[in-house]
């Protein structure tokens, strides 16, 4: 089953004019990869853990995690939507739990941008894989880039050294058109944090919170690269 975790912590406003367009000269040729550095730019980018840049550096093209989300939580409305959305490929892990392990896969995708793509092993259930791609849009922004053209743009920002991404609404890539998601539909505004932990650990949390439904997803985890968990 394929599928995305629509992301993350109820956010706080990301600092005005904290993202510009960047597309990133890749060693790979990719023409859509898109610059985290260069987005966030050199003050934000320095203020980082050098961990995370390693983790998000332009020349990282692939890499593998693991860990445990200790919470994946959905409320009434979140696993409503997680079921209906299950015949479109889904963008949402289709189940809850605590102490779920999973592993993080990244790599380049083949029509270009950085693949995320999370496995979850809900105990007595078969494997869920969760993919996304974080590509430029045709406007130069970021995107996360989900099943049957679902695309979520993204604000990029730092603060208190973690790396930040949050949604800025939804639309339906077809044909070169924008088809924009009304804001009041689910699933709402996602929001991710990347923490780190030390240790070679960090923790990666995302949350979606609907204006009128509260909270619909929030899951949290630690994970640390899983050569080192050799």
């Amino acid at each position: 089953m394929n599928a995305h975790c629509a992301n993350v912590v109820a956010a706080t406003s990301p600092p005005a004019g904290s993202t510009r367009s960047c597309l990133a000269d890749s060693r790979a040729g990719n023409s859509r990869h898109f610059s985290i550095r260069g987005t966030l730019g050199e003050a934000a980018w320095s203020r980082l853990p050098q961990a995370v840049r390693a983790r998000f550096a332009d020349s990282t093209l692939h890499a593998e995690y693991t860990g445990t989300f200790e919470t994946v939580r959905a409320s009434l409305a979140g696993k409503v939507l997680a079921l209906l959305c299950v015949f479109l490929g889904t963008p949402v892990a289709p189940h809850t739990g605590n102490d779920v392990a999973a592993t993080v896969r990244v790599f380049v995708g083949k029509g270009g941008g950085m693949v995320w793509e999370r496995t979850y092993r809900f105990p007595g259930r078969r494997p869920c894989i969760v993919s996304s791609t974080k590509q430029a849009g045709d406007r130069g922004e970021l995107i996360e880039a989900l099943p049957f053209g679902l695309r979520m743009p993204l604000e990029v920002f730092e603060a208190a050294g973690a790396l930040h991404f949050v949604s800025r609404g939804y639309y339906f890539s077809c044909r070169g058109r924008r088809l924009r998601v009304p804001d009041f539909l689910p699933p709402g505004r996602t929001h991710v944090v990347h923490t780190d932990e030390g240790g070679g650990w960090f923790r990666f949390t995302m949350t979606t919170t609907h204006e009128l439904f509260g909270e619909v997803y929030f899951q949290t985890g630690r994970f640390r690269a899983a050569s080192e968990a050799l």
